[in-house]
């Protein structure tokens, strides 16, 4: 495992984003819940105007 961090462009997130939106789209549409919930967090965690992801960032 690499301790360098290599942040991610702005590109990036918005493929990741959208890549998971469709996922739990479709994990919804099929009825699994609890892990279209999980996707709904990880989304949360990348969404840079996220007031806890602003908050991570600062104390960094």
């Amino acid at each position: 495992m690499n301790d360098q961090r290599i942040p991610l462009t702005h590109a990036d997130y918005q493929a990741i984003s959208a890549t998971l939106g469709e996922i739990k789209s479709r994990l919804s549409d099929a009825g699994d819940l609890m892990a279209a919930m999980h996707i709904d967090h990880a989304l949360q965690c990348l969404d840079p105007e996220n007031p806890l992801n602003q908050q991570a960032t600062a104390q960094a």
